[in-house]
Parts: structure tokens; C-alpha cells; sequence
């Protein structure tokens, strides 16, 4: 079943504007949903979406055609609503008429924060890696598997492969920088991205 809009996607890194209308109008009330039910504000929430789509613009031909709008796109509205709070929670810091509506957004800082929500887009995130790993060259796999997956450390990776700890530090600084690059490209400008990855990679 093909996500909401993914038949757009490859007019939009084209530079098509009418691709990009497309999934403007087919995400702008989803995405407007989302972000005013943690701004509660109507004019914050618009200026999320305006510079979630200018960035959406601004990154299409960093895109790859397979990226998965509904991961990306909330990606980049999550992180934007979090530096909208940070801003609206500093100008209220201090104004004591205005303590209802500083504890609120703490708490919608901290519910936008929670880990929880990185499993919008976890998921695409772990085929990305999984696919990654399998297109590593053969040793450098088995060097990341065996690290990843069974625990083992370097000198151990080194004696069942008959390797240099160099050269095993070499393959697994060689898969990490091949999955860091694609999920770059897949999901550009997200802010939690590589801890995410952090996590993903010890699941390996």
C-alpha cells in the first residue's frame, strides 16, 4: 500500500511545483493537527508549517525518491514545534501572570521530547539500516554483524575472522559512515536523527 502522497515525491525532488502543491495541500491540515494540539497557538503552528514546507522545498533534491513522507514530515514538524515552545517558554520565564501558560508548554516540551514519538518514523528508519548493512561489502559485514548483533568486541571479531584490529576498526568505521550517509539523504535536517540511529544500531 503506498504511503499518503509517496506518488509525489518524485516530482518534488524534479523541482515540480505542482508536486509540491500536491503535498502541500494533502499534509497542511494533518501537520497543522498535529502541531497546534502541542502550540495551541494559531499563528506559532502556521509558522511551523511555512518553514516545514520551505525546508521540505529547500532539501528536495537532497531527497531520495523512496524518502517516506509521513516519517520526514513529522520529523520536521516535531523538532520545529520544540524550538517554537523553547522560545514562547523563554519570553514567559519570568511573567508571573503567565505561570499556567509556562508549566503547560513545559509539558508539551516534554511530550514532544519523549522518545515515544520517534516510532512515527522508527520503523522506516530500520529498513534504511537493514538495507544498508545488507549492501556493505561481505567482510565489512560480517565485521558489523558480528559487533552489532552478537556483542563481540574488536579482538574477538579479530581472532574468529583471522583480522587486524585495525582493519576491524576500518570496516566498522566504513558501515557507520555508509548508514549515516543514506539516512541523510533519507531524512535530511532531522535534529534527532542520530541518536535515534544510536539506539537502532544496538539492536544489531
Amino acid at each position: 500500500m503506498q504511503e499518503y502522497g509517496q506518488e509525489y515525491l518524485q516530482g518534488l525532488t524534479e523541482g515540480n511545483e505542482k508536486a509540491f502543491r500536491s503535498i502541500m495541500d494533502l499534509w497542511y491540515s494533518r501537520l497543522y493537527n498535529f502541531a497546534n494540539g502541542y502550540l495551541n497557538h494559531d499563528e506559532n503552528t502556521k509558522e511551523v508549517l511555512q518553514d516545514v514546507f520551505l525546508k521540505l522545498w529547500d532539501n528536495r533534491k537532497k531527497l531520495a525518491v523512496n524518502t517516506v513522507l509521513n516519517a520526514y514530515l513529522f520529523t520536521l514538524t516535531r523538532n520545529r514545534c520544540i524550538d517554537i515552545i523553547r522560545r514562547e517558554r523563554l519570553m514567559l520565564q519570568f511573567r508571573t501572570d503567565k505561570q499556567e501558560e509556562y508549566y503547560r508548554l513545559t509539558e508539551n516540551f516534554d511530550a514532544l521530547s519523549d522518545p515515544i514519538l520517534d516510532d512515527l518514523f522508527a520503523k522506516e528508519i530500520q529498513v534504511e539500516i537493514t538495507r544498508a548493512v545488507n549492501g556493505l561489502p561481505e567482510q565489512c559485514r560480517k565485521v558489523f554483524i558480528l559487533s552489532r548483533t552478537n556483542g563481540m568486541k574488536n579482538k574477538e571479531i579479530c581472532e574468529k575472522l583471522g583480522l587486524s584490529e585495525k582493519t576491524v576498526e576500518s570496516h566498522l568505521t566504513k558501515a557507520l559512515k555508509t548508514i549515516k550517509l543514506i539516512l541523510e539523504r533519507k531524512f535530511p535536517g532531522s535534529l534527532n536523527l542520530f541518536m535515534i540511529l544510536a539506539r537502532r544500531m544496538s539492536m544489531y
